[in-house]
Order: C-alpha cells, then structure tokens, then sequence
C-alpha cells in the first residue's frame, strides 16, 4: 500500500503492579515490538548483556493505478519501498526503557519525482514506582511527507514533526485509578508552511471497576493550538473536551473501549467559524475461537485546518476487520471501512463547502514462514467520492510484502 505518513508508534511498554485486567484495560498492553509483532514473535533472539535488540526489515511492491488519486488521466506505476530499522528495549527493576529509529524509503519505477526517504528515531521508558505509580513518557522525531495525492498543493510535501508525550497514573484502591497526561505535537511544513504549528494538549481521567474487569471512566481535555504562519488567517484556537466511557478486557478474547462526548473548539480570530458538538471513539476486539477474530475501530474528530480558507474538518469514520487462521502459519483477512469529512467553510478556489467520502474494501493473505519472517499479498479498493467532481478518485492497489523482525 502507498505510505503518507510513515512513523513506528510510541510502543506501550506497560509493566504494572496491580491486575491490569482490572483498572488498566483502557490501555491495551503489549509488549514493545515493531511492526505490531506478536507477543511470540516478540520473542528475543538478540541480546547485549541486558539489552533486547529488535532489527526489522520490510520489503514491499506495489501496483497502483492511480498513484495520484485523480478523477481523470490517471496514471498507474510499480512502488519499491524498503523500511529498516531497530529498537532497543532495556528492562531494569520494574521499568524499561527503550530507542528505535528507522528509514523509510519510496522509489517509483517510472514516476521517480515521487521517491522519498523519510526517518524517524524516538525513546521512550515505562517506570513504576511502588504498587501505586506508573510514568510512561516518550518522545519522537519524523522527517516525512505527505504524498502529492493527499497535499492541498498538488505536491510531494515535506515536514518535521517532534511528538513527546508523559502520562503518569496513580492507583487509588483496588477500583479506582487517576490518570494525566501530557503531550506537546510539533509541525513545521516546507512548502505549505501555514498547516506548521504547535498543538499541547493536557488530559485528565478518572477510573471507576464496577465489575470484576469493566470500569468506566470520565475523561477531561484541553487543546492549544498555535500556528506559526499566519500570512493567510489567524487558526490559533483552544478546544474542550468531556467525554464519559466504559472500557473492558473481559479476557483474552473480549475487549474494547467505547467514549463519547462534547467538544468546543474557539478560535482567538472572531472571524473563523469555531465548532460544537459531539466526539466520540471506539475500539473493539473479539476473538470467537483460536482461528477467527473481528477488530471494529471508529471515531467522530475535529482536525486542524488543511485547506486554507477553512478553520477545521470534522472526520467520521468506521473500520472493520475479520480475521481467520487456517493454521499456525497461513491467515487470511477481510476489511473495509467508510469515513466522512466535512469541512468548515469554502476552501479558497472551490464554489461550495467540501465534504469527502472515502470507501475501502479488501483482503489478505498472510503466511509464516518463520517466527521472524512473513509474507503478505494485499489487494484494495478506495473509492473516493465528493460533492465537488474535481476531488472524485478510485483506486486499486495490488502489495506483496516481506518482515523480517527479529
């Protein structure tokens, strides 16, 4: 598949003391592994005295037949893109601490205009102290791109982009948990230089268990955004944000976390049009059996100002995954999934307010051929239809692709 922006995650390095099945199910708790690996592909095979060394490699080729995502003259084109890279976790006492970084590298064979390398590096550690207190702190850098078929320029647009992050949580009681958080987002695009901004947002929830491993929580937010060029508006704004949830992991082969509630974003400019209304996200997980599983994934977001003209977007979406496992090694997968976005007001250069929706539907195959290697060949189709025809597009996009994590 064509990669925009191209980033490991800040990985959940959770080491808690009390039942996480009971307070922490919120935060779903995986070993640190890139590629998303599984927990026994997570396995170490490299060692340095008490580091765990985790180099990755990914190899993949795709077909695409509109790699520009046009509604007319399209153009189609084979993409190589190779991603190395490794992470370094080191366990101490009850903690751990981890690096990674890695490259991403885009060729085209006949639209070479188009090739990237893109970069990421970040570190991050997980740190309990007592029974009670968990800090989990991290901090990444990406030099990326968006490719030209999602930049408002029509081209390739290069950013830098620096996310740190801390969340400390404190335990009350064998029911209850609080929790803040912290994270400062900063942007500084080359070429579309007024999407370059600052955003620090401050977070605070608060756990209740009212069943063995259900618990429901409230979740408070506050957002500051700041934008660097204002040479075209003033988007600086703030946001609040009250949402109530109930999240649960009632074993294995259960989970989820559903929220939903009230966001207000106002702007310092009177003149840019400010939102109110509803938010909300949710994130299941069931597993029927050992072989057949279902990944459900959706949310309701106000994002920042991309086309100028605007002050923001509002963003639905749902996405569905069934998943079955012929065996240990051979598994296949169907997804889909349908999202809307509508914009504020009427982009410069358009006659009326755009709304975009976007359909995807596919499959894959996927096989093991060890612990450490895999192979994956995906097929998609995107559909992409607006009320302005300009913006319409359909894709389909045929991968093979081949990890190696060790």
């Amino acid at each position: 598949m064509k990669l925009s922006f191209v980033a490991l995650t800040a990985f959940a390095l959770s080491t808690s003391i009390i039942d996480s099945d009971l307070l922490y199910a919120a935060e779903v708790n995986v070993d640190a592994a890139p590629f998303g690996m599984s927990r026994e592909q997570n396995a170490p095979l490299l060692r340095w005295g008490p580091v765990i060394i985790h180099p990755f490699l990914s190899l993949q080729e795709t077909y695409s037949d509109n790699i520009y995502l046009t509604s007319d003259n399209k153009q189609h084109d084979f993409i190589t893109t190779v991603m190395p890279g490794v992470q370094f976790n080191l366990p101490f006492s009850r903690h751990q601490a981890y690096l990674f970084g890695s490259g991403t590298f885009i060729n085209y064979a006949k639209y070479t205009a188009e090739n990237t390398a893109d970069w990421n590096v970040g570190a991050g550690g997980d740190f309990n102290f007592g029974s009670r207190i968990n800090l989990k702190a991290s901090d990444s850098y990406l030099d990326g791109h968006k490719p030209r078929s999602e930049s408002a320029l029509g081209e390739v647009e290069r950013f830098n982009n620096n996310n740190a992050s801390a969340s400390l949580s404190y335990v009350l009681g064998d029911i209850s948990k609080l929790r803040l958080d912290y994270a400062n987002a900063d942007w500084k695009f080359k070429t579309n230089l007024f999407e370059s901004r600052n955003e620090n947002t401050l977070s605070a929830y608060a756990y209740y268990r009212f069943l063995p491993k259900t618990s429901a929580f409230v979740e408070y937010e506050f957002k500051t955004v700041y934008f660097t060029d204002k040479t075209v508006g003033n988007y600086d704004n703030n946001a609040h944000s009250g949402l109530i949830g109930v999240t649960w992991k009632l074993s294995d082969y259960s989970q989820g976390t559903i929220k939903g509630g009230y966001q207000r974003k106002d702007f310092n400019d009177p003149s840019q049009v400010g939102f109110s209304g509803f938010v909300a996200s949710l994130d299941l997980a069931h597993r029927f059996s050992d072989y057949d599983s279902v990944k459900f994934t959706g949310a309701r977001t106000i994002n920042e100002t991309s086309l100028v003209g605007t002050s923001y977007s509002i963003s639905t979406g749902l996405n569905g995954e069934y998943t079955h496992k012929f065996n240990d090694r051979l598994s296949t997968s169907i997804k889909a999934s349908f999202s809307n976005e509508e914009f504020s007001a009427i982009a410069t250069g358009d006659s009326v307010k755009r709304t975009d929706q976007v359909v995807m539907a596919g499959a894959n195959v996927r096989y093991l051929f060890r612990r450490w290697l895999e192979s994956t060949l995906e097929y998609y189709w995107r559909q992409k239809n607006s009320n302005i025809d300009v913006y319409d597009s359909t894709e389909n996009n045929v991968s093979m692709a081949l990890k190696a994590f060790f």
